[in-house]
């Protein structure tokens, strides 16, 4: 998943809530509803780091050969990370949505099927009002809609930086540094500390 690790926990809380409100579940215990969902992401975003770790050592017992064959290093990760997720039958966060989410729509739909899963089991802390592939429905519309919310807190830190009196190299140090401090700036205005 690439959402940045401040706004998972903020992802978490205002999904089970939204679901709640369209009526899909009840909350029982919504601090132990959004645990389970933070559970499911770190699990997905391990599960990539993991992958993403493999193509790595992969590429690097071939990296002379990719060297000498003067390959892009960029296009051998993105052949061989589409090779892994087929191999361990996941789903990359790459290929952002259309409409700037950082997640792409199959793995939207993929983490609604984990979420939907995570809630079923915390029968304590969740009650399903609706048919299962209802529910999914509606939490695959509600991480649409933060996600949304998230691509435009990151277009406004984005922005802020832009507005700095002199250029800062995205990448940089200096530039992440300033992300970090904005993008707190604005996960406050959420009402996150």
């Amino acid at each position: 998943m690439a959402l940045p690790r401040e706004y998972v926990g903020y992802f978490a809380s205002e999904l089970v809530q939204r679901v709640e409100k369209a009526g899909k579940i009840r909350l029982k215990d919504k601090t132990a509803a959004a645990e389970k969902v933070q559970q499911v992401i770190a699990s997905d975003i391990a599960r990539e780091d993991a992958l993403n770790q493999e193509v790595r050592q992969y590429l690097e017992q071939y990296n002379e050969q990719i060297r000498r064959d003067a390959i892009s290093y960029q296009e051998m990760y993105k052949l061989v990370k589409k090779e892994l997720l087929k191999k361990h039958k996941m789903v990359s966060s790459g290929r952002p949505d259309p409409e700037g989410a950082r997640m792409s729509r199959d793995k939207v739909i993929d983490m609604s099927h984990q979420l939907l899963k995570g809630l079923a089991e915390a029968k304590a802390a969740v009650e399903l009002l609706d048919e299962p592939n209802e529910v999914r429905l509606e939490i695959v519309r509600q991480m649409q809609s933060l996600l949304r919310e998230e691509n435009h807190m990151d277009q406004a830190v984005r922005q802020k930086i832009r507005s700095q009196k002199r250029e800062i190299t995205e990448g940089s140090e200096e530039w992440d540094i300033l992300y970090k401090k904005y993008y707190a700036e604005e996960m406050r205005k959420l009402g996150v500390a």
